[in-house]
């Protein structure tokens, strides 16, 4: 593949720990462009082997906005369906520019491991001193054995590592969007994490065209969003939170996105305070139905940014724990949330979002919505499944853009057939 891609794809094979390359086929990439679209063949081949799949879209870490996203595709242990959970953040384009496309990883370590991928290297490495650890700690502990603050982490906490179908992965120090019980996959296989870092480059098809497309989808995208930014932007009834505003610190986006939905909050200092004077001063929210779920559940803006922040640590699925210890005191919350890591437990359903495209094929993620097309195309091509529902996806653009990124012709009527293919 000249554009858009490396060409590489590994499999990891964790029960005899070896990692097999392989070139990305021309033909696949022709035909489906990438994402959750390949992912679902790779998993067809594997499906004996019960395999997890991490795949990047064609778009992903490109200058066209929102293309952050990597896929991961498994059979969810909550429903035993074949799902679609994203993983923004900066992750899909470290891991696409490390020199990996696609990963297929099976098989069930003897032992805890994690998995370092860089330089278009796959080294599966011993995890024993991290496995028990939460996911924070686990983040510090590969950037340190690693030398490098900048990689991207996937793992899981407690909850996954005794397969509680209640689990979820954590990406870096932050729940996203895994809502299908994925991270009691890795802990089923025991893959403590997976880490990424990358510095390679992209090849695009025209270089001066790619440019020009992107600076105007950017700056249609900013005419459209005007000041809409942060979690309120996705869950207005937050205005009416009395003390929200004490604690909220800044606005964030992910790579490449003109569309600041994160929102940090502090509550270990002021949140006036510019530069981070404590070590962990607060809590990143990207799961705003997380968070409003521990919200609904009773508890006040701090009380629930520090609920997420434990759920996130232990790596347990927000929404399903604030059912749990709905209209529990605060401390009571604190130490159910101990104890739901501590042992295998089990989410009753795939937890419903409000707002959110449903399907048995994507965990819901995004709050604002988005039809079965638009949430599909942004989950082949790499772009976040949030944004896309906010801003829309217009077809006639992304065929424009697959044109001129990799020389590949798809009318919009092929790209809706390829989106629909998804829900077969």
């Amino acid at each position: 593949m000249d554009y858009m891609y490396t060409g590489n794809m590994i499999i990891v094979d964790l029960e005899n720990r070896e990692v097999q390359e392989r070139s990305l086929d021309d033909e696949i990439i022709d035909r489906l462009l990438g994402g959750a679209a390949i992912n679902n063949t790779l998993y067809r081949e594997f499906q004996d082997k019960d395999p997890v799949i991490i795949g990047t879209g064609l778009f992903t870490s490109s200058m066209i906005p929102c293309s952050s996203m990597s896929v991961m595709t498994a059979r969810s242990p909550i429903n035993g369906k074949v799902m679609h959970a994203p993983i923004v953040n900066f992750m899909g384009a470290e891991l696409k520019l490390a020199g990996f496309d696609f990963i297929v990883i099976h098989g069930r370590s003897d032992e805890p491991a994690y998995l370092w991928l860089h330089d278009e290297i796959a080294d599966i490495v011993p995890a024993k001193d991290i496995w028990g650890k939460d996911t924070w700690k686990t983040v510090d502990y590969i950037r340190d054995e690693q030398g490098e603050e900048r990689i991207q982490v996937v793992s899981i906490g407690q909850a996954g590592e005794n397969k509680g179908t209640i689990a979820q992965f954590i990406v870096n120090y932050w729940s996203e969007g895994d809502k299908v019980g994925f991270g009691a996959r890795l802990g089923e296989m025991q893959l403590k994490a997976i880490g990424t870092r990358g510095m390679g480059e992209l090849e695009v098809a025209d270089t001066e065209s790619f440019f020009d497309l992107c600076v105007a989808a950017i700056e249609d995208a900013r005419k459209r969003l005007g000041g809409d930014r942060g979690i309120r932007s996705l869950i207005p009834s937050y205005a009416s939170l009395k003390n929200f505003d004490e604690i909220k610190h800044r606005d964030s986006a992910c790579f490449g996105c003109p569309w600041p939905c994160r929102t940090f909050v502090k509550y270990n200092e002021p949140a006036s305070v510019l530069k981070e004077g404590v070590e962990e001063p607060g809590v990143l929210i990207v799961d705003a139905p997380g968070y409003l779920a521990f919200l609904n559940a009773g508890f006040d803006a701090i009380e629930s940014a520090r609920l997420l922040e434990l759920a996130s640590r232990f790596g347990i699925e927000p929404i399903n724990a604030a059912t749990l210890i709905h209209g529990q005191k605060f401390e009571n919350a604190k130490e159910s949330l101990v104890n739901i890591a501590s042992r295998k437990s089990d989410a009753s359903s795939i937890i419903s979002v409000e707002g959110a495209c449903r399907s048995d094929v994507f965990s819901p993620f995004a709050p604002n919505g988005g039809d079965e097309i638009t949430i599909a195309l942004a989950y082949i091509l790499g772009i976040c499944p949030r944004y896309a529902a906010k801003i829309g996806i217009d077809i006639e653009r992304v065929s424009e853009f697959i044109k001129v990124c990799a020389d590949l012709d798809m009318d919009p009527s092929n790209l809706k057939a390829l989106a629909k293919s998804l829900f077969t």
